[in-house]
């Protein structure tokens, strides 16, 4: 996955001689764009749709304990099923959960009004910082920032207005003012890494010794300069890069999940760079922009030393949350079906009826079903695991869970099985938008990407709605309560004169700006065209 050796020099020359430039390509710069508190699967969701949740009162229960492992009040309980009394409930009785309202972040952690704030880093072809790089920072609103990043390629944080466009300029070693990246900024707080497609090598050639062609033979390290001879003698510098590659795929720092994207670009059909920017898109992120596989969505606000709780279920690189993960693993053809097979957590099993006996076609044939060994020869159907709450609970780790379930929800930190699993999910639900007759066969992997990123967000119910523009303004209202906060929320409403289309607006720009293909082609690409970035606007009108 070498490039070829770049020459530097005029000539072949036989003394040590001084050199400063750069290598690389003629090729626009990258924009990784991180927001720190991004959007995430909300568990509420499914309380948005037509079917209610309910739960089975087992021995033991109390509405109490029932209110608590559900995250509302005993109160609301009682009143939401008719209760005369809280206390009198008993084995096999259903009880209602009310809707639950969104835990909304509070005030204390929102950014104020109407600003973000931008954390910018500026790194070379190897990914070094760029020190002494003249930066002009124009907004759309004509505030123009200027500043010199420091020994680290850093500037000082900047505070601006969210929803401006904003542009991104430096002056090269030779003075010129270049655009190198645009976007539209948001609320909350971000880290912005932009990264030359160059790298400026300075030093003193080598003196000619060891055979012609020496250079960068041997190794194998990305991202190492090389200094040595070409075929010719002549003294030559080399950088080992992952690009240019049969793939046309550049990973930056998330190299260490290369052969988890290749294998589902292949399982799936769908091009490399496109699950790249979808699990980009839904990963926490290490500082420097690294992949975070053990994230998890913490209410930090609320948590304290004694308890924790968390904004949602969802976990892992690709923030499943419980039941999609156990839905997944039940669907067939699935990655998380076949490695369940495979290691014994799911098998057929006999039916049974309410009093546990075998249940029998007309024929007297034991019917089958798929049941996951929830504990030691005690195995669950998907809706048992559910109303015997095995995987419910706004937390990745359910009380009710036994030890082989919370195992088995303990997998989406493995980044081979979140990869797996978003790409089948991601397909899946192209494939009902087509069978609901979207046009999803004329689209590009890089326009579906920005389709699977959206009913992976949303769930598929509710993404339908956006498509449609269907989403009530009470829905859009504690969606956007939910991701942005009340005071941040409030006032995107005002400016966009309702809830609907606020939501619609921070959810679009969301998609745009992280749902960026352009950043994990290869400068050099050995399968040209790359596929161009579409608008998410204008994704939702073709199908």
């Amino acid at each position: 996955m070498n490039s070829q050796p770049t020459p530097i020099f005029d000539k072949p020359h036989n003394k040590p001689k001084e050199y400063d430039g750069l290598l690389g390509w003629s090729a626009a710069w990258k924009c990784y764009i991180d927001q720190e508190n991004k959007p995430v699967p909300l568990d509420d969701i499914e309380s948005l749709s037509p079917e209610q949740e309910s739960v089975i009162v087992h021995k033991g229960d109390t509405l109490g304990k029932i209110a608590k492992e559900n995250y509302c009040s005993v109160e609301a309980l009682t009143s939401f099923n008719g209760l005369k009394n809280p206390s009198l409930i008993y084995p096999g009785q259903i009880i209602k959960i009310p809707p639950q309202h969104y835990s909304y972040p509070s005030s204390g952690d929102e950014q104020i009004d109407d600003q973000c704030t931008l954390s910018f880093s500026f790194e070379d072809l190897i990914e070094q910082p760029i020190a002494g790089l003249k930066i002009k920072i124009v907004s759309g609103l004509g505030d123009v920032y200027e500043s010199i990043t420091d020994g680290m390629g850093k500037i000082e944080d900047l505070t601006t207005k969210a929803e401006a466009e904003l542009k991104v300029f430096v002056s090269s070693a030779a003075g010129k003012i270049k655009e190198v990246a645009s976007f539209t900024s948001s609320y909350g707080k971000f880290d912005i890494i932009l990264s030359s497609p160059k790298v400026r090598v300075k030093g003193k050639s080598i003196a000619l010794t060891g055979s012609a062609g020496s250079v960068g033979n041997s190794s194998k390290d990305i991202n190492k300069v090389d200094a040595g001879r070409d075929p010719l003698g002549g003294p030559r510098i080399h950088i080992t890069h992952v690009c240019p590659n049969s793939y046309d795929l550049f990973l930056s720092k998330n190299i260490i999940y290369w052969n988890q994207i290749i294998a589902a670009s292949e399982r799936s059909g769908i091009i490399p760079q496109s699950i790249a920017a979808v699990i980009s898109a839904e990963a926490a992120k290490y500082t420097g922009g690294v992949w975070n596989p053990n994230s998890i969505c913490i209410d930090s606000k609320n948590t304290t030393n004694e308890i924790t709780l968390y904004k949602s279920s969802a976990a892992g690189m690709t923030q499943f949350l419980n039941g999609s993960w156990m839905s997944e693993t039940f669907r067939e053809g699935t990655y998380l079906y076949e490695k369940a097979y495979e290691k014994g957590f799911l098998a057929d099993k006999p039916m049974l009826d309410k009093n546990g006996v075998e249940i029998k076609n007309k024929k007297g044939e034991i019917k089958y079903t798929k049941k996951f060994e929830a504990s030691p020869d005690v195995w669950k159907t998907l809706d048992e695991l559910k109303t015997e709450r095995f995987i419910t609970g706004k937390t990745p780790y359910p009380r009710k869970a036994s030890y082989a379930v919370q195992q088995w929800l303990d997998l989406r930190f493995k980044p081979e099985y979140a990869i797996m699993a978003a790409v089948d999910y991601g397909i899946a639900n192209l494939a009902s938008l087509k069978n609901a007759g979207y046009n999803i066969d004329e689209l590009s992997d890089a326009e579906k990407a920005k389709l699977i990123y959206l009913t992976h967000h949303l769930g598929l119910s509710d993404a339908k709605l956006f498509i449609k523009n269907k989403i009530t303004e009470d829905k859009a209202e504690r969606l956007l309560k939910a991701q942005i906060g009340v005071k941040s929320a409030a006032k995107n409403c005002k400016t966009h004169g309702g809830y609907i289309k606020a939501h619609r607006s921070w959810l679009t720009e969301y998609i745009n700006n992280n749902i960026n293909l352009g950043i994990y082609f290869c400068s050099e690409l050995i399968n040209p065209p790359k596929q161009e970035d579409t608008k998410l606007i204008d994704i939702l009108s073709k199908i």
